[in-house]
């Protein structure tokens, strides 16, 4: 009597999978190590989910690029696909899948390898995902240069949002106000949102070849310019004198800095004080 022994397909199983930590709104890579226990080659390919989730918490299934370990190029669109099989040697095997979350969390991507439409194996790795680092101190910088003139002095303000140390924020409100020193009122203010990398010095202005602020102190008739396309344009008179504030917020921190125009006897630029 003869026995038969039928096979139940190639002896492929997922070894090891790991990815190095990435934050939000971040590109990283789960590496998977897969194990042919076999004499010979097989082709095998890979169904990938969770490696993409998008701001409203969506999940993308196998948008994750793959990225075989003898892709010399890592774009490679001879390697980089999920429409071919993945050609393993006997022995271990690296791939590499594309992944990256908009929000942090923990995110479980689950990882089948299918031949013939037959699973060989199967498993999930937790990538976790951190929330931003918070800059711990944000620094405020005004400076300014004169430009004297038969019936008016024009300053010209510029400022910069300095991040020294790690961390970015997206939303950083930052107000601009000019108070007169004279009477106490109120004469000017404005708000803008700005964004800050690790180690990153900001301009506050919006066009390169303009400043953040003019302020005009007229000793004859203003010259009626209207400075634009700068917003944040002050016209006073002959013994006017305006203290700039501005003030930046971001996570319950903020930092603020202050200019007089003119100058009360110090230099031509102000730091910033915590608040």
């Amino acid at each position: 009597m003869g026995i038969f022994w039928y096979g139940t397909g190639p002896d492929v199983h997922i070894a090891d999978m790991s990815a190095a930590p990435i934050g939000v709104q971040e590109s990283g890579q789960l590496d998977i190590v897969l194990r042919n226990n076999g004499t010979g080659p097989v082709d095998v390919w890979l169904e990938v989910e969770n490696t993409f989730v998008d701001s409203d918490g969506v999940a993308h299934h196998n948008s994750g690029l793959l990225i075989p370990s003898d892709s010399g190029d890592p774009w490679d669109t001879e390697f980089v696909s999920h429409e071919k099989p993945i050609h393993l040697l006997p022995g271990n095997n690296s791939v590499g899948v594309w992944i990256g979350y908009y929000l942090p969390g923990e995110y479980p991507v689950k990882v089948k390898v299918v031949e013939n439409s037959r699973t060989l194996d199967e498993d999930t790795y937790l990538v976790e995902i951190l929330p931003p680092e918070i800059p711990r101190d944000l620094y405020l910088k005004l400076e300014y240069e004169m430009e004297r003139r038969n019936t008016s002095d024009i300053y010209r303000i510029y400022g910069y949002l300095i991040n020294k140390g790690l961390g970015s924020e997206k939303n950083v409100s930052t107000n601009f106000t000019v108070i007169n020193e004279k009477t106490g009122d109120l004469v000017f203010t404005s708000s803008e949102i700005y964004g800050v990398g690790e180690y990153d010095k900001t301009p506050l202005w919006t066009w390169s070849d303009y400043p953040y602020a003019v302020v005009e102190i007229a000793y004859g008739e203003p010259s009626g310019e209207s400075y634009m396309p700068v917003q944040n344009a002050v016209v006073g008179k002959s013994g006017d004198r305006f203290r700039i504030n501005v003030t930046s917020t971001w996570q319950n921190r903020s930092v603020s800095a202050e200019l007089l125009v003119p100058p009360g006897g110090k230099g031509g630029d102000a730091y910033d004080k915590a608040v």
